[in-house]
């Protein structure tokens, strides 16, 4: 008798609980952000996703990007102005896994920055986010990456 053919046509005892509407919300939102991403649509991310209150968390500021930015309007600008700059070779974002009103996913960015301190010099950035959604829309992301320390 093998050990991996099971011995009883019974279903397993523990049955998964259906997941809340909270979970349901926020697995739409991230599937949502996965799909505009992957496909370069990072601006219409933040228009249809994005609550007018949102904001974005860094490791730590830089040049022309503070370490917080708070607001739809300013995460816009702040993604136009990085689209104007910026050359993107591949990009790549990862099946995001939720929990409750959060989900996490990782993102792959290959680029060359057009001014700037790192102006034409080639990068490969590599970062897991973590998202915060309420009602449907995304409150926070805070982003997760090695800065080279």
């Amino acid at each position: 008798m093998s050990t991996t053919t099971p011995t009883s046509k019974n279903p397993p005892a523990f049955q998964m609980p259906a997941p809340t509407p909270e979970h349901l919300a926020t697995q739409k939102a991230a599937d949502r952000l996965v799909a505009l991403c992957s496909t370069g649509k990072n601006l219409d991310a933040i228009k249809e996703l994005y609550a007018d209150n949102a904001k974005h968390i860094e490791v730590m500021g830089g040049p022309g990007c503070d370490r917080i930015i708070s607001g739809k309007a300013e995460l816009l600008k702040k993604a136009e102005q990085f689209a104007k700059s910026t050359t993107i070779h591949s990009a790549s974002c990862g099946k995001p896994i939720v929990n409750g009103d959060q989900f996490v996913c990782q993102m792959s960015l290959d680029c060359t920055s057009t001014e700037g301190p790192m102006a034409n010099q080639r990068m490969n950035m590599s970062e897991t986010a973590l998202y915060t959604v309420k009602n449907g829309k995304i409150t926070e992301g805070k982003f997760f990456y090695s800065c080279g320390m």
